[in-house]
């Protein structure tokens, strides 16, 4: 959920393919898969671009199936880099329908959104903290922020676990907060595994628990860009995205993908 200013690296790739399941009392959510594609352009600059297979199924409703909201962005660093104590970012992501078909179904919520996040991340000795905060633009509906917190840290060269939490203001009702924890075995230079899960501690009085369970694989193609050394090496793993479930963002993974 929370981002962080990573970016891959010049002419470098981050491949996110995921399964999301979004439990609630009143809905059950699938995405799969969820792809999520991010290229680097120079060493400051990502472009993104993400859109999931969804399948969902309200109460007792039939389960509708059909393409979810494609999610378009740039990511600049504008300060520091990985490795560096501090780096700073901004994140515009445009979200937009991809088929009518699917707002008749139910399955997104009409209306296109714009957000506007900024990301801090300060690093230590074994690990580091990473704080968003941006406004959620919504046509034809009440705007609302989003903000989130995480740390990080590696427990052995080929392993990282996380912990998040992460709030999203719901106009006229109260904030929603997630709990989140996860990690990230590295498989080889070019393969992350990425996992998460996670539910709500604070919701609406008439909403029941959300929870959720995120399983994904990360390929960096063609390897991993060292941003130390200026070229192809091991460097720190990257942050989750948000992605809107019907006007809520959840984890583009877990914690980049883990946008």
């Amino acid at each position: 959920m929370t981002d962080d200013p990573d970016t891959p690296g010049p002419g470098y790739w981050e491949i996110n393919v995921a399964t999301l399941l979004d439990a609630s009392r009143r809905e059950h959510r699938v995405e799969t898969p969820r792809i999520d594609l991010n290229y680097g352009v120079g060493r400051r600059i990502q472009l993104k671009f993400e859109v999931p297979w969804v399948r969902v199924r309200e109460g007792d409703d039939e389960t509708q199936t059909g393409a979810g909201d494609a999610a378009a962005g740039v990511k600049w660093r504008f300060l520091g880099q990985e490795g560096t104590r501090i780096a700073w970012s901004v994140y515009p992501q445009f979200e937009f329908h991809t088929a009518h078909s699917s707002i008749a179904k139910g399955i997104v919520e009409e209306g296109r959104q714009f957000l506007v996040p900024t990301e801090l991340t300060v690093e230590f000795v074994h690990g580091e903290v990473n704080a968003e905060v941006g406004r959620n633009f919504v046509e034809d509906r009440s705007d609302n922020w989003i903000f989130g917190v995480s740390t990080e840290g590696s427990v052995t060269k080929r392993l990282e676990l996380l912990g998040e939490l992460h709030g999203e203001e719901i106009p006229g009702e109260t904030t929603e907060l997630f709990a989140n924890i996860g990690a990230r075995p590295k498989l080889t230079r070019r393969l992350i595994l990425l996992l998460a899960t996670g539910r709500t501690v604070h919701k609406p009085p008439n909403a029941g628990p959300r929870i959720y369970v995120y399983v994904g694989l990360q390929f960096n193609l063609p390897t991993q860009y060292s941003f130390k050394n200026g070229n192809c090496a091991a460097r720190r793993w990257p942050q989750p995205q948000l992605v809107s479930v019907r006007g809520s963002h959840v984890p583009s993974v877990p914690l980049k993908e883990f946008r």
